[in-house]
């Protein structure tokens, strides 16, 4: 494994420095630019080393030193940075007074670098001897863009399943013919594609609509009984439960009284019940407890790689098989022809290619990352020549599946190009089994410095998240990240990886970055080294901690706030889905933090220190039902996100300053500066709540936005009780950047079709209301192409779409309107439609659909 990814990590953490501290770096400010170019130029180096170094013990040796100065180097960063912080609060904390660190302190620093440029150059000797070349892809080595994401990607690993999935819903699933509680496992080795044949399965029998309650459980090998049997619990939740309530409840319980819970709330219930990858006997039977047979036309589904899990109790086992040769070809020519169903591969290649499906052994998802190595535009005989090479050379001394898996794996790894290298190491810092958000993520890689404008990539108008995007995007079309479900316009939603990929990233990621997890009961690390990026499942005090850059919270946080402020390097802090109520003063010492993470959390006001945080630049508080903030946002001028479930003040707040803010909302219209808004010019998305105390009046509000040149999104929210009026929404036909709208609130009169922003193709009506046929208004919307109305209408009279209406329309979503039974589709309406989704609407309402 190379070191282009510590490297990276130290050059971008000297970048860092030279901007953020350039005012104290004084004399060793050349010492530092010379330490980061010499770094740079060694980069050029490492993907000739990582080809030979399974031939050559020296050039093993040579990439550990190359990776052991990487990490001295980013030591040094952090020594300095943290002899300012210190002698910034020596002062006061006022930047503005401290012009230089003492004398000594510079002449130290000094002699610690030329001490790594001296092992430098010793390294740079040592590659000549090896004969390690410059292959010319250094830093600048740029990603070779692949067609665009397809959404047919969804599906692309769906071969040789269809018999499967059709007789376990017949005769498994489904059946009634044999009552009570029925047992079926899944079993095989890890890769032949348990989770997919199962989640098909699961999807079929959801949409037949014969189980009271149906959930799906994906259980690491990480889990205890008790989270096994606790998280079947949240699973089957109403939705509107307090999840994050009945998991602390839980918590305080036995096995014994969470399993009798349990088994009393599914009484006379019919459950349709997955759980994904049981590893454990004691987790089978933390779940056997719960059922019994006299559980009526209930179905529990199991995967296993373990052949003996529930053995006894089951009532049906699948014995998966590998592919045969044409499956595994056809698999194999899916996954490279996406968007091509005829595509062909000349002679020679498919030649190669079909030796190199015989070393997969018929696993698909061996062939799913096969062809993420071979699937460039331009395919070349010399590529796929190097790959089966490498596949002999790396699997010659051992065998098995999970050995093919490895070294497939290994080499899709060895393949990215240092960016994606980069990106890749950061899977590993997210749950286990949880699918990560997508934007999520690729703000993680932003706030790490590791999206850049590339070569081969898109126009200098791109934003970071959009290079970010395509990044992920360059992942999936490698098959090392899986999509999970897509936003409606087309994009990656959320993601999973599975379970060996997870595994790489966390075996790399502590080698080349420094990251560690800790677990609650581990009562000190097992390395001695200092950690740089951490997930923490149960945070212990008195750990070394002044040189994580990192911290992702998956557990008990314990007296972690007490601590906060000696985590002075971080970048990113994560708290989701903690129960955690306050956040202290003290974070306002972390200045140099990118990411503050309180989603799902129960934050009820921010520290006026927040404001401190001059680097941040996203601060998500979504999933919070009301946060106070202090009149402090306009102090963090690199914020670009701002995501609020409410944002509240007692004061107007100032925004003028946050020129690279994006995303702002929700927050109450009444703390806003509206000619502060048009200040804001790369705002994309604004989500405000009115409220009746307000005089809020359209004409006079929205030539404000209208100035704004990126706003393409905008959400309009009122209180449950509020009536919308129409004055509120006059105005909004001079937005003609807007493209998506969602008003949410009690409408009694919809504008006209003319006063709607005339370029609108999402549409969102949610708790409207509304007791008119809305269709005469919205199916003349021309460019209208998703329409999601959710208890958008209350009459019981049909609506009616006209023989031209809905031009563009290609999704149509109506969700919880009881009321409505009936809608007549005049023949020639909506001809693009291609998606019509119904749920929790009247009785009648799919039989009478086309009237």
């Amino acid at each position: 494994m190379a070191a282009e990814t510590t490297i990276m990590f130290a050059v971008k953490n000297i970048d860092d420095l030279l901007i953020e501290q350039a005012g104290f770096l004084q004399g060793v400010e050349d010492q530092f630019k010379r330490l980061k170019d010499e770094l740079q130029r060694l980069q050029r180096f490492m993907k000739d080393a990582a080809q030979k170094q399974g031939r050559d013990e020296r050039i093993f040796k040579w990439i550990s030193d190359v990776r052991d100065a990487a990490k001295d180097a980013d030591s040094i960063t952090d020594a300095f940075v943290l002899k300012v912080e210190a002698a910034r609060r020596s002062i006061g904390g006022s930047s503005g007074k401290l012009l230089h660190l003492p004398k000594h302190s510079y002449k130290l620093i000094g002699k610690q670098i030329e001490a790594i440029r001296d092992k430098l150059r010793g390294i740079e000797k040592s590659r000549k001897k090896c004969g390690i070349v410059d292959l010319g892809e250094g830093m600048e080595y740029y990603v070779s863009w692949r067609s665009k994401f397809s959404p047919r990607q969804m599906n692309k690993q769906l071969v040789g399943m269809d018999e499967d999935v059709e007789f376990f819903l017949e005769h498994v699933v489904l059946d009634d013919s044999e009552g009570g509680l029925s047992i079926a496992t899944v079993v095989g080795p890890g890769g032949i594609g348990k989770s997919t044949l199962s989640r098909r399965i699961y999807d079929g029998a959801v949409a037949a609509g014969r189980f009271d309650r149906c959930a799906w459980l994906a259980v690491s090998g990480e889990c205890t009984p008790k989270d096994v049997i606790k998280e079947v619990m949240l699973q089957l939740l109403h939705p509107q439960h307090d999840k994050m309530k009945e998991a602390e409840s839980l918590e305080e319980l036995p096995l014994s009284e969470i399993q009798g819970l349990l088994h009393r709330s599914l009484r006379d219930a019919r459950l349709f019940l997955v759980i994904d990858d049981v590893g454990q006997d004691a987790q089978w039977e933390a779940i056997a407890s719960v059922f019994t047979i006299e559980d009526e036309g209930s179905r529990l589904l199991l995967t296993s790689r373990n052949e003996d899990i529930a053995k006894d109790a089951t009532s049906y086992v699948h014995k998966m098989s590998t592919l045969d040769p044409n499956k595994s070809w056809e698999l194999f020519t899916n996954n490279i022809f996406i968007d091509n169903v005829d595509g062909k591969f000349p002679e020679d290649l498919e030649i190669i290619g079909k030796e190199i499906l015989k070393k997969c052994d018929g696993l698909p998802f061996a062939i799913h990352l096969v062809a993420g190595l071979l699937g460039d535009e331009n395919p070349s005989k010399s590529k796929w020549d190097e790959v089966l090479n490498d596949i002999n050379t790396l699997s010659q001394s051992s065998s098995g599946s999970s050995t093919i898996l490895s070294t497939i794996l290994e080499l899709s790894y060895r393949d990215l190009p240092p960016q994606l290298k980069s990106c890749f190491l950061c899977l590993g810092f997210f749950k286990e089994r949880v699918p990560i958000r997508a934007e999520k993520l690729v703000q993680v890689w932003i706030a790490q410095g590791l999206v850049v404008p590339l070569e081969g990539g898109g126009g200098e108008e791109e934003t970071k998240e959009e290079i970010g995007m395509r990044y992920l995007n360059e992942l999936i079309n490698r098959n090392m990240v899986q999509v999970k479900d897509l936003s409606t316009d087309g994009r990656v939603k959320n993601c999973c990886i599975h379970d060996l990929v997870r595994e790489l990233s966390i075996t790399s990621a502590k080698t080349e970055i420094s990251f560690e997890i800790q677990r609650e009961d581990e009562k000190s690390r097992t390395s001695d080294k200092k950690p740089r990026h951490l997930a923490i499942h149960g945070y212990t005090s008195g750990d070394q901690h002044e040189h994580v850059h990192s911290l992702f919270f998956h557990g008990v946080i314990s007296n972690f706030l007490d601590d906060l402020k000696s985590f002075e390097l971080l970048k990113i802090l994560d708290f989701e889905d903690l129960p955690i109520e306050k956040i202290p003063d003290t974070v306002g010492l972390l200045t140099r933090l990118r990411y503050l993470g309180l989603r799902n959390t129960r934050i009820e006001s921010l520290p006026e220190s927040v404001g401190r945080l001059k680097n941040l630049e996203v601060l998500d508080i979504t999933k919070v039902d009301q946060v106070e903030m202090d009149d402090v946002i306009w102090e963090m001028e690199s914020l670009r996100h701002l995501y609020g479930g409410v944002i509240y003040s007692q004061y107007l707040l100032k925004t003028h300053t946050l020129k690279n803010l994006q995303t702002l909302g929700y927050i109450y219209v009444e703390n806003l500066i509206p000619a502060h808004l048009i200040e804001m010019s790369n705002l994309r998305k604004l989500s405000l709540l009115i409220t009746v105390s307000v005089d809020f009046d359209g004409r006079k509000f929205y030539p404000f936005l209208a100035m704004l040149e990126n706003l393409a999104w905008l959400e309009l929210k009122w209180g449950p009780f509020s009536k919308v009026q129409l004055s509120e929404l006059k105005g909004l036909d001079i937005l003609h950047r807007v493209t998506r709208l969602k008003l949410e609130g009690i409408i009694a009169n919809l504008p006209d079709t003319c006063e709607f922003p005339p370029n609108l193709s999402y549409l969102t009506l949610l708790r409207t209301c509304y007791d008119k046929d809305p269709m005469p208004v919205l199916e003349k919307l021309p460019k209208l192409v998703y329409l999601k109305m959710d208890r958008a209408y209350s009459s019981s009279d049909d609506m009616v779409i006209s023989d031209d209406g809905f031009p563009a329309l290609e999704i149509l979503c109506l969700f919880r309107m009881v009321t409505l039974d009936n809608i007549l589709i005049v023949k020639g309406a909506m001809p693009k439609l291609k998606d019509l989704r119904i749920i929790g609407c009247g009785k009648n309402l799919e039989t009478n659909l086309w009237g």
